[in-house]
């Protein structure tokens, strides 16, 4: 099972303003969760219990919840709003370590200052390559879907959970990114075909996985150090709607989680729009 603990969308506006684009998830959010997750934690903050007939369906059926956290804290409303998030994240993690991710719509991870830390990681980022179910393709469907092609997504899961072990455990690092990268594209191009020979109207959304790398030798790190960029196959990419799409991989300084479980590498998944580029450090 992996589980993901989200939020909602919210823009940050200097140093302790925000604005909440959206108190519940949206529906394109909820598909492309629901496509390639076990389990959602949506949980309730002091803003809002928002929810909608989707959400409340999902947790009629198992696949989400809706957590609630107590905890005393004064301050920047903002700082109180982001650790909402990070200490269910935490919970969940006690209950299932190394089960739980943080998710976010935003390119960067936005943690208040008291649970982030600056750090090097690794970051996959999928730029128009991931297929999502459009908003009108019903709950039913994708579940139905998510059942009959469950090896197609299991597979893709173990390759994008395999990419940091494929680089520690090779001596040519550089070699075993490019190996796993062109799996990984071979898969999603897999996941878009099944997904319209199914009859289910698709997308291309952006994804950006970020990996503690903290047991990475530095010789390793650097040898992923510098950005590389994958473009999909130019034929077949082209012909099946991905001539814009690619893949980059490299390692940076960014906001991490000071406490990530034991066994938990990929630790945010960011699903950003294009023009989305939050970047708060508290």
């Amino acid at each position: 099972m992996r589980g993901i603990v989200v939020a909602p969308e919210i823009t940050i506006i200097g140093e302790n303003n925000f604005e909440v684009n959206n108190l519940a998830i949206t529906s394109k959010q909820i598909r492309q969760y629901l496509l390639y997750w076990d389990k959602v934690d949506f949980p309730l903050n002091f803003l809002s219990n928002a929810t909608t007939p989707e959400i409340e369906y999902l947790k009629n059926v198992g696949f989400l919840k809706r957590s609630a956290i107590s905890f005393s804290e004064s301050g920047r409303f903002l700082d109180i709003f982001l650790r909402n998030q990070y200490e269910v994240y935490k919970k969940n993690n006690e209950a299932d370590p190394g089960r739980w991710s943080l998710a976010q719509p935003n390119r960067k991870l936005v943690l208040n200052r008291d649970n982030g830390v600056l750090s090097r990681n690794l970051e996959i980022e999928l730029y128009n390559s991931l297929p999502i179910p459009t908003p009108e393709v019903s709950i039913e469907d994708i579940l139905i879907f998510k059942e009959r092609r469950k090896d197609e997504l299991s597979e893709f899961r173990a390759l994008t959970d395999g990419l940091y072990l494929e680089i520690l455990d090779s001596g040519d690092p550089e070699r075993a990114k490019v190996k796993s990268i062109e799996q990984i594209q071979r898969k999603i191009i897999d996941i878009n075909t099944v997904m319209s020979e199914s009859g289910i109207k698709s997308l291309l959304g952006n994804l950006k996985i970020e990996v503690d790398v903290s047991q990475m030798v530095s010789k390793t790190v650097g040898g992923i150090a510098t950005a590389t960029i994958f473009n999909f196959p130019v034929g077949v990419g082209a012909a099946l709607g991905f001539a814009s799409s690619f893949i980059q991989v490299k390692s940076e300084l960014s906001l991490t989680p000071k406490d990530i479980p034991e066994g938990l590498k990929d630790y945010a998944y960011l699903y950003y729009a294009q023009k989305n580029l939050v970047n708060y450090q508290g």
